[in-house]
């Protein structure tokens, strides 16, 4: 099951993995990224506006359009948590595009037409797509033993630790 980071236990397992897999400097950058996502997500607080049920894993393959109707498939992830985050993983997902900008703002305006997203609310959006970009790498390491990966998870993994570095120093 993917790695959610959610609790003490699944931050301490996540920061053990990194450890164990990479190095004792990467767990301690990921330790961070995880206390300035903590941060944020009590910063946006857990009331019925931002919060609630969420899909959890809402990218570009997980709905399709029928009729001018959009559908979203594939609750394994679904629960209850922030609803900046179900936007973070579309926007993240699209975010190596060229038109990654303008599709983001055509999701948040489209989104600020059914349901209210404050401008504080959407700067933490970066700090969502950290989470996502986070929950990726530790599936990547918790997958690297699997055949199709195998050759590739240290690259991918090692990738994101760079980054995870920069923004841990700015």
């Amino acid at each position: 099951a993917r790695q959610k980071v959610g609790n003490p236990e699944d931050e301490e397992t996540a920061i053990h993995q990194v450890t164990e897999a990479c190095s004792p400097e990467d767990g301690a950058r990921v330790e961070k990224l995880i206390g300035k996502i903590r941060q944020a997500q009590r910063a946006i607080g857990q009331g019925t506006e931002t919060f609630g049920l969420i899909h959890g894993d809402l990218h570009q393959e997980n709905y399709f359009f029928h009729r001018g109707q959009v559908r979203a498939i594939d609750f394994d992830d679904c629960g209850y948590g922030h609803h900046l985050y179900d936007l973070a993983v579309t926007t993240y997902e699209v975010s190596w595009r060229a038109d990654a900008a303008s599709l983001r703002a055509g999701l948040l305006a489209g989104y600020r037409s059914i349901r209210p997203l404050s401008l504080e609310h959407e700067h933490y959006l970066q700090t969502f797509m950290d989470l996502r970009e986070l929950q990726v790498m530790l599936w990547t390491i918790e997958m690297r033993d699997h055949p199709g990966f195998r050759d590739r998870w240290e690259s991918w993994v090692k990738e994101t630790l760079e980054y995870i570095r920069e923004i841990a120093e700015s």
